[in-house]
């Protein structure tokens, strides 16, 4: 069994823009003296992987060059994948079927996404589970803003004021068998719309929950990113 390593850093971050038009969201800066990119693929290297492809298509020469870059710290360990047109989150992860066995494993990671994973932990969770694919999840509390009532027909049984709800919530990394990447075709598929595939056919997929989470999506989450500082 071998461990490989994907880094998507193919969108165009248009929920950052104006930023995201100078340069793409992976390579935005981070506190720490890093780039978005980077917190992916230091989450990585405790795995050993055998490989680290990094898949671009939005100003793919930028990524280009800070492959080479980081490869001068990660010794040749990173390697760009250029895609000439956006296929979702998941259907990027199709060249891969050739490149992998069955009951190897491949660690996606979203390079936008600045997140406290031990993946070791998370690797030993998914084997332990014999999951076919585990997502990595953040328990995550939103408070609406109005108060909700309780009813049975027209009967109001109870008002609870501005309740929050817990959801567990994707953080964009994903473990996955190397044989579920026999089910891209090439084509566009989301990664939501991929799970549902998995377990339609029947594969086991679960949860490991992390403890911080930040997506940089928007310039209001990077902007908070900085205020808090990692």
């Amino acid at each position: 069994m071998a461990v490989f390593g994907v880094v998507l850093a193919a969108g165009k971050g248009e929920r950052l823009r104006p930023l995201t038009l100078y340069v793409p969201k992976p390579l935005m800066p981070i506190p720490g003296g890093r780039l978005a990119m980077q917190d992916a693929v230091e989450r990585l290297l405790p795995l050993k992987p055998v490989r680290i492809y990094v898949i671009t298509h939005y100003m793919a020469e930028l990524i280009l060059d800070a492959v080479k870059r980081m490869n001068l710290t990660y010794n040749g360990l990173l390697e760009a994948i250029i895609h000439d047109k956006l296929l979702g989150t998941a259907g990027h992860l199709y060249f891969l079927g050739n490149l992998v066995k069955d009951d190897d494993i491949v660690v996606v990671e979203n390079g936008d996404v600045i997140a406290d994973v031990n993946m070791v932990d998370a690797v030993n969770f998914h084997m332990e589970k014999n999951l076919d694919m585990t997502i990595i999840g953040y328990r995550a509390g939103f408070q609406l803003r109005y108060g909700v009532l309780e009813t049975e027909g027209y009967e109001v049984k109870a008002w609870v004021e501005k309740p929050t709800i817990n959801l567990t919530i994707s953080t964009g990394n994903y473990i996955i068998k190397g044989k579920l990447l026999r089910l891209l075709n090439g084509g566009f598929i989301d990664m939501n719309d991929y799970v549902n595939l998995i377990i339609r056919r029947g594969g086991r997929v679960g949860a490991y929950l992390v403890n911080k989470f930040v997506d940089i999506g928007t310039v209001d989450d990077y902007l908070k990113l900085w205020c808090q500082g990692k």
